[in-house]
């Protein structure tokens, strides 16, 4: 997967801008790989299993920035999964450093236990950040689930909330399918509306303009998609 495989077509003209490669930007996939997630969901060429299609999209996503010039100087990437427990697939790091790897879907939706350890982790970073004279653009943390929560969540979204009106953080929220609760994503998003994916498309989109905003930390083509009606 390369630059020019992305059909930027979809979101009007597109210029390259100069982005400043010695700065970082930090950005977290928090994931659920819950049982729900084994379900399948439609498309107009057929369906495919909730899971199958997260894994393929993720994998475009990192082989997207490992293959752009500017987004893998750029991007510092953490990936959390929650699914009967929670798992740091990997701490922030280079796309180049990260291992291939597959979610299996099973288990509990842990959400607020993972948006909690992804908060940990960031605030951590960004210590680190300033210590060694690092400059970084506002991170960003993208949350994607198609269920409830199975464990107290309230402070992990109270924590979240705080720190994307001080403007530390912005937060992409997804809701997978059509049971997930809107109400309580929207507990971690004081700004920006939950997003409905129910079908492929939804997915291959939301990650297309995942993966601008990698390499134009200043690009708001995702904003404005998570502000369309649904």
């Amino acid at each position: 997967m390369t630059y020019n495989d992305f059909n930027f077509d979809l979101f009007g003209d597109y210029k390259q801008p100069n982005i400043d490669s010695s700065l970082k930007l930090p950005l977290c996939l928090v994931l659920d790989n819950s049982g729900s997630m084994s379900i399948r969901t439609k498309s107009t060429r057929g369906s495919i299993v909730k899971i199958d299609e997260l894994n393929s999209n993720v994998e475009k996503l990192i082989n997207y920035i490992k293959n752009d010039p500017k987004a893998s100087k750029i991007c510092d990437l953490c990936i959390i999964t929650f699914g009967g427990r929670v798992n740091l697939v990997t701490d922030y790091n280079l796309v180049e450093n990260i291992s291939p790897f597959r979610l299996v879907a099973g288990g509990n939706t842990p959400l607020g236990e993972a948006v909690g350890l992804a908060i940990d982790l960031l605030n951590k970073r960004r210590d680190h950040y300033i210590e060694n004279g690092i400059e970084h653009y506002k991170p960003i943390m993208l949350i994607m689930s198609d269920g409830e929560p199975t464990d107290s969540y309230i402070e992990s979204a109270r924590r979240c909330s705080e720190k994307v009106s001080r403007k530390e953080l912005k937060v992409y929220p997804v809701g997978i399918g059509t049971d997930f609760r809107e109400d309580i994503l929207q507990e971690f998003s004081p700004l920006i509306n939950p997003k409905r994916i129910t079908d492929m498309a939804g997915f291959v989109r939301l990650f297309e303009l995942l993966s601008r905003s990698t390499s134009n930390p200043t690009d708001d083509s995702i904003d404005k998609w998570f502000n369309e009606d649904i």
